[in-house]
């Protein structure tokens, strides 16, 4: 119990900074000045103490996703571990139920965005769909790709299997499921060159165009379950990359070091997103799906190539 309230209050607390971070490491390198490390916590703190004002075209529907949308965030992050193992979601924790937590709360953002009768918000919300119907199967995949190596489709199950198999990391299996699943995680959080999370403007807007009819404490809600859902998904690929570095809370003595390196991968992740953003440009709505349709063929690549090195290769 002490372990899943651990990871909750990790999840909450250290999403806004963690966005902020790249706010602020992208602005620097783009010769600016950037925001406060401090600023994801300011904007929260604005948004619940704002009213909130909702449409007479909008149902109950309406109100309740942001709830809906912030709790299934935070089961998932129950599945994905941080630095430390999650022994009381090893019978739940799995990929299937991971990803289909996420589409849990995309269904109720989409609905929720035509709710209100935004032409801006339901046309996000199209498109918000057209690229969950790429993005899973890729995520998917390339999650089945390391849940064939472990054994397991649980989550902390393979990061301890990866952590005893240090030379699975230059099989090309490994390699090209961990690029694949680089490329899902960036379009599912809605960052370049798949969508921008800084555009103002409506016509290339996806998932802040289904925020635009919301205000007060319910954006604040949908907008912290955003940053939540990056935190874990960088957490994910965090678990999957060296070194290994992953306890149980008894262990009091390694907690420094494992918790230093799991900060020092997470820095070193967004530093990578970062410069991603810094030299690309958000890709035109149609070219996203060739972008996804590369780490779709990725994936499957790295599932025969794992099929054929369990199976020894042809007699």
């Amino acid at each position: 119990m002490y372990s899943v309230l651990l990871q909750i209050g990790i999840v909450l607390l250290l999403s806004p900074f963690i966005n902020t971070f790249m706010k602020k490491l992208k602005a620097n390198l783009q010769g600016r000045q950037g925001p406060p490390f401090l600023q994801g916590y300011y904007d929260l703190l604005k948004y619940f103490r704002k009213e909130t004002v909702v449409s007479e075209q909008a149902s109950w529907l309406f109100g309740i996703t942001p709830s809906i949308v912030f709790a299934s965030t935070l089961v998932a992050s129950l599945i994905i571990p941080t630095f430390f193992h999650l022994p009381l979601m090893n019978t739940l924790g799995g990929i299937i139920l991971l990803v289909y937590l996420f589409a849990l709360g995309r269904f109720f953002m989409v609905s929720a965005a035509m709710e209100p009768g935004s032409g801006f918000a339901g046309m996000a919300g199209s498109r918000e769909m057209m690229l969950a119907v790429l993005i899973e199967p890729t995520f998917l995949l390339s999650l089945f790709v390391f849940a064939l190596m472990a054994g397991s489709s649980n989550l902390s199950s393979i990061m301890s299997w990866l952590s005893m198999k240090p030379p699975m990391i230059l099989s090309p299996s490994y390699l090209v499921a961990l690029f694949a699943l680089f490329i899902a995680c960036l379009a599912e959080v809605g960052r370049v060159p798949f969508d921008n999370p800084e555009t103002h403007y409506e016509l290339t807007m996806i998932h802040e165009g289904m925020l635009l009819e919301y205000s007060g404490k319910p954006l604040g809600l949908m907008i912290w379950s955003a940053w939540v859902k990056q935190l874990i998904l960088l957490s994910l690929i965090a678990g999957f990359i060296p070194p290994w570095q992953m306890t149980d809370l008894i262990s009091l003595p390694n907690m420094p070091l494992v918790v230093g390196v799991y900060l020092l991968k997470l820095l070193f992740l967004c530093l990578c997103i970062v410069l991603i953003e810094t030299t690309n440009a958000k890709v035109r709505l149609f070219r996203v799906q060739d972008l996804l349709g590369i780490g779709f063929v990725l994936a499957v690549i790295a599932l025969i190539l794992n099929v054929h090195t369990v199976s020894g290769g042809p007699s």
